[in-house]
């Protein structure tokens, strides 16, 4: 069973705004909301060890020039996260602090067409936490890639959410297999690892 924490720790929280997380927003993931309580946990205990939280907004301009075939009349997906919309903010329950980075993106993946490569090798980061929504689309493109970055990649299953249920549990075991040798892991595996640490470096 890997580690859950290798070398040094990034959490990303992927886009939980309100289009994905509030119900009866056009593109909801199920149960979102119940992913906000085990995510604040996480960011609080990432906090208070000192170590980085990053978050993703998913942005698009108005009018859609920059959703490629997301806008296209084939595409389930109904427009969101327009620029100075509600629904492009993230959920006050999980607001960013000053000390955070926010890295905005234009497609799934967290990496393409963003700062987040370069953040991610300024703070020396070694193992990637993922949060957030969708797991089968955002969390699953960039799960991937981070992998294949030679990132440790951690996907914490109580605080992802899926486009439906089905969709959720089948990218959940897609993600687990490749980049965890099959192994679950939770907020409350993250917050315990940083609570051995830190009980470790004090003694």
């Amino acid at each position: 069973m890997p580690d859950v924490i290798v070398g040094r720790p990034a959490l990303l929280v992927i886009d939980m705004q309100h289009d994905f997380v509030d119900p009866g927003a056009g593109c909801y993931n199920v149960n979102a909301e119940e992913t906000v309580a085990p995510t604040r946990a996480v960011i609080d205990a990432m906090r208070a060890a000192s170590l980085p939280v990053i978050w993703t907004m998913e942005a698009h301009r108005p009018g859609g020039i920059d959703t490629g075939l997301e806008s296209d009349a084939d595409c389930s997906f109904a427009a969101h996260t327009i620029e100075g919309t509600h629904g492009i903010e993230i959920v006050p329950e999980l607001a960013p602090g000053p000390d955070d980075l926010i890295v905005r993106k234009r497609r799934y993946s967290c990496f393409l067409g963003t700062e987040l490569e370069f953040l991610l090798k300024a703070l020396r980061v070694d193992t990637l936490l993922l949060t957030g929504v969708s797991s089968d689309v955002c969390v699953h493109w960039t799960a991937g890639e981070a992998f294949q970055r030679d990132y440790h990649v951690r996907v914490l299953e109580d605080c992802v959410a899926g486009t439906t249920d089905e969709d959720h549990e089948a990218s959940l075991l897609i993600m687990r297999n490749l980049v965890s040798a099959g192994t679950r892991f939770h907020s409350t595996d993250v917050i315990e690892a940083l609570d051995a640490a830190t009980t470790v470096s004090a003694r």
